[in-house]
């Protein structure tokens, strides 16, 4: 349980331009981020003593959300699990352990396969209620049109009834524009800034009708949901201009793959409108296929804009262009030149380089394409239009250089990838395959940077030794696990980046959060670390199913801690690797070791929690600014950003060697600024947006 000191008193508030306070301050700041040290304490693995027991999901997408359900103070997480199995709920003790809750909850969902989740505070009483993603039978052949009424394919609303309990509103809630696509992520952000948070669910494809090696792609509309404030919600997806455009797909020649429907006559980019599914249903939506969703203030005006990543199809980029009684959204990627098609997976949004704007890597497939030939038929893999200027399969790293001006597009952020350019320190005991370039064909160029490294889904920005600098995690692979059919396709193992100055040392192995099970650390050699190595599994060949990633303090020591989530697949019986069978997914609890340096966490409190007014009750859409020993740092609260999963809402900063924080500017949703100063450090502060 954290010891609460609560801050109410409003030391400066004023009315002045978006951010217009903090950026100002920070431009005669000097970063000095603290001393890199030479021993890297593990994380541990607790997730046999804490949930007792070993935990698998038997779900192909496990989503994970790290938040306090019940606030009693400590931090609990959810995740989706299969149809039948049932999500969870896990309760934290206090003591070290958790306890799954989800039946007594009324969360477990077991008639429901669950994908996504996300936890927000729809109706502001203080308490976050869940948003659980779903998708269809994956053998049915059947399109969302198809689904049979009664269907339990669709996403699903649990209200929080603030007595450890959950109530399915669903019906009420959404009414016939429940979302029965197949769900991948969600965010939560208030998009017209009416004191509600609003829903934005990314849609990906009917998984039967799915096809990565084929000149089509039918994906299905992205859905966004108002909050009308009274527990219902209105889809204005098609108004707002948010629902999702046709894809890219083009001919070697830049030419557009073109499908005509036989029966309007109407022609589709990359959409063939003719494929039907066993009932005669038409099959999905002239649109991409989303893997990962996130609001996120890119041009720092104050208001939330949307970032959508597509797998096989361009990066999209939505500047919230609202005004009042009217939402609306324009694509400004293009403008941006961040619209590369890729296999775009994931977010995680940080202040990587520290110069108090937020950065933004964007997960993809990584290097592995590179060590083949690349197809020369046109498909939605991204290995196929990495040939041209418009397509990458490697990750993006985003550096924030502020905003500009573009004749006939506005303000849009500025925004470059440096992952080619970015140093990073290899790990000696499991470097990437393509640091050697005698991998890498010779019809491809050899991959430098952090775009050399491995495929990724979840990701997140968090500082995981309090030193003051954004360290960064990411797991992910797909077709299967390492011991399987096809897992050698994408074999990763996971990849935790050490900060060091705005360049990253890959330290996966010596944290011990190689995302593979049974992996022997204690077998590793000091004198000759990389003898044996693949013995122990200290090898990517080993890596499991690796999908969501979230991050939050779940022993209160001040220290972000992480959980992963796998998926289900097959695994060999013998080592002959004739026959396999199916074997669920670990999910691993990695608890943070902790050290000497201090923190401070925030929990912001909007004001229509108290008494109707200002901002929505988590300040979802604050930026948060906290200058201490000659650092500025910043972060923004969001619902929503990883592959399937979410962080905890609560801020944690990381302090280094300061005893205080020197001042903490909040920006609120509502425009209102608030300033606290000279602010003890190691404590958990919760901040209350002042009244107007």
């Amino acid at each position: 349980m954290h010891a609460f000191l609560k801050w109410s008193a409003v030391a400066l508030v004023v009315a002045a331009a978006p951010f217009a306070l903090a950026c100002q301050r920070n431009d005669d700041a000097t970063i000095e981020p603290a001393p890199v040290p030479d021993v890297i304490l593990p994380f541990v693995n607790v997730t046999q003593d804490a949930l007792k027991g070993l935990k698998e999901s038997w779900n192909i997408r496990p989503g994970v959300v790290v938040f306090d359900y019940d606030r009693d103070g400590d931090m609990d997480f959810y995740v989706s699990n299969a149809y039948e199995f049932g999500n969870w709920l896990y309760r934290n003790n206090g003591d070290g352990t958790f306890e799954n809750v989800a039946d007594d909850a009324g969360a477990a969902l077991r008639q429901s396969h669950g994908t996504g989740v996300v936890a927000c505070d729809v109706n502001n009483d203080g308490f976050q209620d869940i948003y659980v993603g779903a998708q269809g039978s994956l053998t049915d052949r059947l399109d969302y049109r198809s689904q049979p009424e009664g269907r339990q394919n669709i996403d699903r609303l649990l209200l929080n009834m603030r007595d450890g309990t959950f109530s399915d509103i669903t019906e009420a809630a959404f009414g016939d524009a429940a979302n029965a696509r197949t769900a991948m992520s969600a965010t939560c952000a208030d998009v017209d800034r009416d004191g509600w948070v609003d829903i934005y669910v990314g849609n990906l494809a009917e998984d039967d009708f799915r096809g990565m090696s084929v000149p089509f792609q039918n994906g299905q509309y992205n859905v966004l949901f108002r909050n009308n404030g009274d527990l219902t919600f209105t889809d204005i997806s098609e108004s707002s201009g948010v629902h999702g455009q046709q894809v890219w797909m083009r001919e070697g020649d830049g030419e557009p793959v073109l499908y005509k429907d036989a029966e309007t006559g109407d022609e589709y980019e990359g959409y063939d409108p003719n494929l039907r599914d066993d009932l005669g249903s038409r099959v999905g939506d002239p649109s991409g296929q989303t893997q990962a969703v996130t609001f996120f203030d890119y041009d720092s005006d104050g208001d939330s804009d949307l970032w959508v990543a597509n797998d096989g199809d361009r990066l999209h980029v939505l500047r919230n262009d609202s005004s009042p009684g009217n939402v609306r959204f324009t694509n400004v990627a293009r403008v941006m030149g961040v619209d590369q098609v890729g296999a775009w997976m994931g977010f995680a949004i940080g202040d990587y380089d520290g110069d108090a704007d937020l950065d933004i890597f964007v997960s993809n497939v990584g290097f592995h394409p590179r060590l083949a030939a690349p197809p020369d038929t046109p498909m939605p893999f991204c290995a196929y239009h990495e040939r041209f200027a418009w397509g990458t399969c490697l990750h993006y790293l985003l550096r924030n250089d502020g905003v500009r001006d573009v004749p006939g597009a506005g303000r849009i952020g500025a925004f470059h990838d440096v992952a080619p350019s970015v140093a990073v320190t290899p790990s000696p005991l499991m470097p990437p395959d393509s640091l050697d370039p005698a991998n890498i064909h010779p019809d491809q160029v050899v991959p430098t940077g952090l775009s050399a490294y491995d495929f990724a889904f979840g990701t997140t920005f968090f500082d995981y030794d309090n030193d003051g600098d954004e360290d960064l995690y990411w797991l992910g692979s797909t077709v299967d696990r390492g011991e399987a059919p096809g897992g050698e396709v994408f074999p990763s193992a996971g990849r935790m980046m050490r900060n060091v100055g705005g360049a990253f040392e890959d330290i996966t192995v010596r944290a011990q959060l190689v995302d593979v099970q049974r992996a022997r650390y204690d077998k590793i050699d000091p004198a000759d670390p990389k003898k044996n190595a693949g013995l122990h599994r200290i090898d990517p060949m080993f890596h499991e199913n690796g999908k969501g990633v979230a991050h939050g303090d779940l022993n209160g020591d001040g220290y972000l801690d992480l959980i992963g989530t796998n998926s289900k697949g097959s695994l060999w019986e013998d080592s002959r690797q004739v026959s396999f069978s199916e074997a669920g997914g670990p999910i691993f609890v990695w608890m943070n070791p902790g050290g000497n340096n201090r923190w401070i966490a925030l929990r912001l409190k909007g004001r229509m929690a108290i008494d109707g007014t200002g901002s929505n009750a988590d300040g979802i859409g604050a930026r948060v600014y906290v200058s201490a020993g000659g650092m500025t740092q910043v972060q923004e609260v969001r619902a929503g950003s990883s592959y399937l999963s979410m962080d905890s809402v609560e801020l944690e900063f990381g302090l280094g060697r300061s005893n205080s924080v020197d001042w903490i500017e909040v920006h609120w949703p509502s425009g209102r600024t608030q300033m606290l100063e000279d602010v003890d450090a190691n404590q958990v502060l919760e901040i209350v947006e002042p009244a107007q």
